[in-house]
């Protein structure tokens, strides 16, 4: 049976025929209004293409705007269009349209596992080896287990683990969050992004995610591979007679600072480190604000964040975290908001002094 677009079938009808109305939404589906206005200017680039092709344009007329925009709400809702949501789609809900300059680096796993009640699917992955991306689905299989599944908060969903191989006792440490992509939720799957933030670079590690004990402990294997590029500079530079950076790592997703102490004490050290961009703005990546001076810089911790809906908005660094070894070493990272394009980084500025970033 030959198929018949939606698109195509209203625009033969009589405009007389052609009211406004409202879409109701059954699907459970929560598109935001940014995919629906995409998919509407990519039909009428389409429209206005194929006409111009047969030798002249058509004027694009508001009843036409309106069968449209229908046309791409109804495409939306329907499963075999969210069936072909993919890495790309997912991670621009949570970076905007700054996802496009990593979108070939993102990995698509596809990973499943499943028991009698939930189905557990690790759907995409992107990270530069420190900062790493997560998006599962977790589909209830039956009555009880949607009940009994997302009910729970989703930090309290899952649990990783990351080995140098499956038979180290040797564990990275991670800082972890959990957030649920509502707008790819339906009502017996839910998909989560998860991530796990280390100061130890993961690249070739093996992941464990598993579900909580509470539900069973259903768990997955996959192994971290880093894609997305990344640039190192050797600093040497002295901070205040105490403290020697030695290296920064930036990459879109964030940056890395390896420094050594010859005396800890105290918070942990800021020095002041700015990314500067070849349209000559500037961002900060550290400061004297980027951590508490009462912790004692021990453990795994410290750092700001910026809450915003809109990631392209406030300052690029949302979070900073760091760690002081007993052997001296300091490890300091940012975490970016948004994605960043390496080729538009000119250079890194530790307390004034710049570093070109080739």
């Amino acid at each position: 049976m030959d198929k018949i677009r939606i698109s195509d079938l209203c625009s033969r009808l009589d405009p007389r025929y052609l009211e406004d109305m409202d879409v109701e939404n059954e699907t459970g589906l929560k598109p935001s209004g940014q995919r629906i206005e995409d998919l509407v200017f990519q039909k009428l680039n389409v429209e206005t293409n194929a006409a111009g092709m047969a030798g002249k344009r058509r004027p694009m007329r508001k009843k036409t705007w309106k069968i449209l925009l229908i046309a791409a709400v109804f495409c939306l809702f329907a499963a075999s269009v969210f069936a072909l949501a993919g890495g790309f789609d997912y991670f621009r809900s949570i970076f905007g349209d700054t996802a496009k300059h990593v979108e070939q680096d993102i990995q698509s796993p596809g990973i499943t596992v499943a028991d009698s009640d939930r189905q557990m699917t690790l759907e995409s992955m992107l990270t530069d080896g420190y900062k790493i991306n997560l998006i599962v689905s977790l589909k209830a299989l039956s009555g009880e287990a949607k009940a009994n599944t997302f009910d729970h908060e989703p930090i309290d969903l899952f649990d990783t683990k990351l080995t140098p191989n499956s038979s180290a006792e040797h564990e990275a440490a991670l800082s972890y969050t959990c957030s649920e992509l509502e707008e790819f939720s339906t009502e017996n799957r839910h998909f989560y992004h998860l991530q796990l933030d280390s100061l130890e670079n993961c690249t070739g590690w093996d992941l464990k995610l598993s579900l909580s004990q509470e539900m069973g402990g259903l768990s997955l294997d996959a192994k971290v591979e880093s894609t997305t590029a990344a640039r190192q500079l050797d600093i040497g530079q002295d901070i205040d007679g105490n403290l020697t950076v030695e290296s920064i790592q930036i990459s879109p997703l964030g940056a890395l600072l390896i420094g050594s102490e010859k005396e800890a004490a105290g918070g942990l050290p800021a020095p002041s480190v700015d990314i500067i961009f070849l349209d000559g703005s500037h961002e900060e990546l550290i400061s004297s604000m980027s951590f508490d001076s009462s912790d004692d810089g021990t453990v795994l911790g410290g750092g700001s964040a910026v809450i915003s809906d809109d990631p392209t908005s406030g300052p690029l660094v949302v979070t900073t975290y760091g760690m002081r070894n007993p052997d001296g070493k300091v490890v300091l990272a940012a975490e970016f908001g948004r994605i960043i394009r390496l080729d538009q980084v000119k250079s890194i500025s530790v307390d004034g002094v710049e570093y070109s970033v080739k």
